[in-house]
């Protein structure tokens, strides 16, 4: 290999590990399997990473827990970070609280 080839795949191993470490962070923070995505975002640049955004923010549901304040997913039972039974009444909040947080980032 020549000293360019050597240093493009030291740049391509650096971008897939970085996408692979930021997916499976953000991953755990919405409350989604940070492996499985963290993983997910080993495989390539950045088709990993663009599949992962429409997924998580655009297709998958969430509200916010009314106990704690993270994003959890709509169809959840308990929030995945402190423990809170999710009630009908707090889905309706939740997704209340959602839809004013959309509003507050336009």
């Amino acid at each position: 290999m020549s000293p360019t080839e050597i240093k493009i795949l030291i740049v391509v191993i650096l971008l897939v590990v970085t996408q692979g470490t930021w997916i499976f962070l953000d991953a755990g923070k919405h409350g989604e399997n940070k492996w499985l995505w963290g993983l997910f975002g080993l495989v390539n640049v950045p088709s990993s990473l663009i599949i992962y955004l429409i997924i998580t923010r655009v297709v998958t549901k969430h509200i916010i827990c009314p106990h704690c304040f993270y994003s959890i997913k709509d169809d959840s039972q308990y929030c995945s970070y402190c423990g809170h039974e999710i009630t009908e009444t707090d889905r309706k909040e939740g997704k209340l609280e959602k839809i004013n947080q959309l509003k507050k980032h336009r």
